[in-house]
């Protein structure tokens, strides 16, 4: 990531053609150069085995830089790097993990398990929003208003299927198949060098308290590895970030710690309510610093916000530092990370690094470094974290459980309707995914149920509301609703959720 950093900067300040050429002693520069060049697969070139990445300018270099410039359809004698063939360079790069990983996906036969509409994996789908664009699908994919969002809706479908229309290849875009997948990997591998598959592995030390270094997994994909004096974690990269699924699993941390969590005045409910949930959002280390919103994190995926918008990432920060700034300082405070402008009722808010608020997209660019995946990741181990993971994550209720503007009907508050674990846990997994359409659901299956005043009902009357909201759900821009459900669904059959009416009990204070 670094050498990306270093042809970035040469572009801004305008010497890239003085500073990468043949006879330079920016040798620094030229490293970086070759090192990019040799993850895009142009080790014969470089003669890589023998070279490395040496600092020098020479034939090898020349002839590696002119054999890219041939294959991306450039004129260029590789004598020396202008600004236009870096910039191709660095978006050749961007591109490689995302076109490795669907390479890696067709030779071992997962395309269709994971490229489909409703798929929950949303690096993979990305991906191919990523790739699709690439090959110039923007305007089937609404890509100025959605990009590479990970959800394989309406715009996805549609892109696929055209990009069949173009290949003349069977398929209605609902699912990628493999010859599909396999020619989409053929239109793009032309731009890259032989190696591009299978690069040897090259370590990127990076400047500071950090160490930082590029890996080679036995997929032959790029990792990042990540650590200090004390814990090392290895992360995946995709386009411009990094992301790791995490390993501390809610279910396990409520197991292991219910006094904690007593004494944060959560209650057991309300714990229920969050296991039967989490399983389809996040583990309590989760991180994702690749997409539109920069940087998410833990049960939730709680982010930074798109584009100039605030995040509910800040906000939970506000929670932590406001009721433990000491736990705060050990993760942000001491790294030069705050909070500001945080609202309340739906809480979002913004960073500020090192004083200047992130309020930009630009601003929060810098939340997509290496340093501070590892740092969220290090506090999603600590149970004290946690805690305030689960409390934030049950705070979330006041947002439309009983709140005025997700009244129904404009007479029924949600707490008045669904009072049951198992319904709230329904509820609160659309919240989390799509939450404004938790009330017009409802509404329509009050509607098909011909149920009136919830005074009344008991647990028959909620469970055939729930029935009815579930079918209304399921047809739904919701991210593969029915899964959800089933997911949810399953800690009812477990028994530790009940669908009893009033079975849900609140804390006191979220």
């Amino acid at each position: 990531m670094t050498e990306q950093n270093t042809l970035k900067n040469l572009i801004d300040d305008g010497t890239i053609e003085s500073t990468l050429r043949q006879g330079s002693s920016a040798r620094h520069a030229i490293t970086a150069l070759q090192t990019l060049l040799h993850w895009l697969g142009f080790d014969r070139e470089l003669r890589w085995k023998k070279f490395g990445a040496d600092g020098d300018f020479g034939k090898a270099t020349t002839a590696a830089v002119a054999e890219f410039a041939r294959r991306n359809g450039s004129a260029a004698n590789g004598k020396r790097v202008s600004s236009t063939l870096a910039e191709k360079i660095l978006a050749r790069y961007d591109l490689l993990e995302q076109l490795k990983l669907l390479a890696e996906d067709i030779h071992k036969n997962r395309i269709e398990k994971h490229y489909r509409r409703g798929g929950a994996d949303r690096i993979r789908i990305a991906t191919l929003q990523t790739l699709l664009h690439e090959l110039g699908f923007d305007a089937e994919l609404k890509w100025d208003r959605f990009g590479a969002d990970g959800d394989y809706g309406r715009s996805t479908t549609i892109a696929v299927a055209a990009f069949a229309i173009r290949e003349s290849l069977a398929g209605d875009g609902s699912v990628l198949t493999i010859p599909l997948a396999e020619r989409i990997v053929a239109q793009l591998r032309q731009f890259y060098g032989d190696s591009w598959l299978t690069p040897s592995h090259t370590p990127t030390p990076v400047p500071g308290s950090l160490s930082v270094i590029s890996v080679i997994g036995n997929n032959n994909r790029q990792f990042l590895e990540v650590s200090d004096e004390n814990h090392k974690k290895r992360f995946g990269k995709y386009s411009q970030g990094l992301y790791t699924a995490g390993d501390q699993k809610p279910a396990a941390f409520v197991a292991s710690h219910a006094e904690r969590l007593r004494a944060l005045k959560v209650t057991r409910s309300e714990i229920n309510v969050m296991i039967a949930v989490s399983e389809n959002e996040g583990n309590l280390d989760a991180i994702n610093t690749w997409d539109s919103a920069f940087l998410s994190f833990g049960l939730f995926q709680w982010t930074a916000g798109q584009g100039n918008a605030k995040g509910e990432l800040p906000a939970l920060l506000a929670r932590i530092k406001d009721e433990d700034h000491d736990l705060f300082d050990k993760y942000c405070g001491q790294h030069g990370l705050d909070v500001v402008a945080v609202t309340p009722g739906p809480a979002h808010g913004y960073f500020s690094l090192r004083g200047t608020t992130l309020k930009t997209a630009a601003a929060k660019a810098h939340l997509r470094q290496a340093p501070w995946a590892f740092y969220f990741w290090l506090a999603g181990q600590d149970p004290e974290i946690q805690s305030f993971e689960i409390k934030h994550a049950v705070a979330r209720l006041d947002q439309f459980y009983g709140a005025e503007r997700y009244r129904v009907d404009n007479k029924f508050l949600v707490q008045d309707l669904v009072t049951s674990e198992y319904g709230v846990g329904l509820l609160l997994d659309q919240h989390v995914n799509r939450p404004a359409h938790v009330k017009t659901c409802l509404e329509q299956a009050l509607k098909q149920t011909g149920l009136t005043n919830p005074r009344g009902w008991g647990t028959a009357e909620e469970r055939m509301l729930i029935e009815s909201y579930l079918k209304i759900r399921a047809t739904t821009s919701m991210t593969d609703p029915e899964k959800r459900a089933r997911v949810t669904k399953k800690y009812l059959t477990k028994g530790i959720i009940s669908d009893e009416r009033g079975s849900f009990k609140r804390s006191s204070s979220s």
